[in-house]
Order: C-alpha cells, then sequence, then structure tokens
C-alpha cells in the first residue's frame, strides 16, 4: 500500500516560468547559457546555490557580474523571483485533502531566496502553512545535494524513516523520477499543466490504495 507521497515543488505544485525570468534578465543584459537555466534542472552556479554551496550575497554577485547595468539586492532577487508563480488554490485543495489519509512530504531543488520568498505565501490555506501540510520538507540548498542525485533521496527518506516501497514520488522530471524508482518507489512523472488530482488519483487507484 502507498501511506507517503513525496511531492516536488516547482511545476508540480508551485508555477514555474523559465521564460519570464529569461525576458527579466534580457532587461538588464543579464546573460546566461541556455543549460544554466531550466525548468526541471540547472548547472553551474545556478546550481551551487541550489546546493548551498553558494550564499546569497555571493549568488547576487554572480549574477550582477553578467548584467550590463548596476544592480541593487532587491533588482536582483526581484529577476530572481519573477520565475515563481503561485501554487494555484485547486493543489492546495488536493494537499489539504490528501494530507489526513497519507504522509506528505516536500523534496525540492530550490534556493534560500526562492523558498524564504514564496514558501508561507504560496501555501497559505485555511490559515495553513507549509508545515501544516507537510511532514517532512526537504530542500537541496539544505541539504546541499540536488535531485537526480540519489544522495537527496537517501537523506530524505532516512530522515522521513518511511518505506520506499509504500511510496510514491511526484515531479515534473524525468531524470529524477528514474532515480527514485531505482530506489524502490512508485513514481508519477506529472506534465505541467495536467490535472494534478486526476494523475494521483489515477496511480493510486492502479495500485489499489483507494
Amino acid at each position: 500500500m502507498i501511506k507517503n507521497l513525496i511531492f516536488d515543488w516547482g511545476n508540480v505544485l508551485i508555477d514555474v516560468s523559465v521564460e519570464r525570468f529569461a525576458n527579466s534578465c534580457k532587461a538588464f543584459g543579464i546573460q546566461f547559457a541556455d543549460d544554466e537555466v531550466g525548468s526541471a534542472h540547472k548547472a553551474g552556479f545556478f546550481l551551487e546555490y541550489e546546493k548551498g554551496n553558494l550564499s546569497d550575497c555571493e549568488f547576487r554577485n554572480e549574477i550582477r557580474a553578467r548584467a550590463s547595468v548596476i544592480l541593487s539586492d532587491e533588482e536582483v532577487d526581484s529577476v530572481w523571483n519573477g520565475m515563481l508563480g503561485r501554487i494555484p488554490v485547486e493543489k492546495l485543495q488536493l494537499l489539504y485533502m490528501l494530507k489526513d489519509t497519507y504522509n506528505l512530504y516536500l523534496l525540492s531543488n530550490t534556493n534560500s531566496i526562492h523558498w524564504n520568498t514564496f514558501s508561507k505565501k504560496s501555501f497559505d490555506y485555511r490559515g495553513l502553512n507549509a508545515d501544516d501540510f507537510f511532514k517532512g520538507i526537504y530542500l537541496s540548498y539544505k541539504l546541499h545535494t540536488a535531485k537526480p542525485d540519489s544522495a537527496i533521496f537517501h537523506k530524505a527518506v532516512e530522515d522521513a524513516g518511511i518505506d520506499v516501497r509504500e511510496t510514491l514520488f511526484i515531479d515534473d522530471s524525468f531524470a529524477n523520477c528514474m532515480t527514485a524508482r531505482s530506489l524502490g518507489m512508485s513514481v508519477l512523472h506529472y506534465k505541467p499543466g495536467d490535472n494534478l488530482e486526476s494523475c494521483i488519483l489515477k496511480e493510486l487507484e492502479q495500485k489499489e490504495v483507494i
């Protein structure tokens, strides 16, 4: 039986727009390679920041070094935060419905600026916050490793004390899902824009757990 649901944050729950971020960068002459920032994975100093290997100050300075104009901390944060949107209310309703039946966890490649800016307001529903929805929240910048590296999965599973055979992992990245599957988890490769509730319930029904 599935007892545990592990959710990705970006693109599964909260809306992500790399295009919006790229357009903001162009406005300030900020340049980066195409493979450095993607909707599911990052590379270069962006990845190092999400692994917690760069401080907020060091990250901002890396952005400034690529800009054609002088940027304040607030301007850098505004450009960076432009990548994220909101969690649609129907997804918050889904978490609210599931949390009393399943153990919910969050496992995300993210960084301190994004998390500290969005975590409180994005999960604000019926007076609840992220800690009320999830029994454990595992973030790459705090764990110093990132998906699809198996290390971050091991750390999360060990801390949560859960059985991978009783766990459904939900992520928009195929690579992340393949790592989770290799560790014995059931996986749902979610495609942004699909109905998340229908996808999860269908997966659970196939496993005869509801």
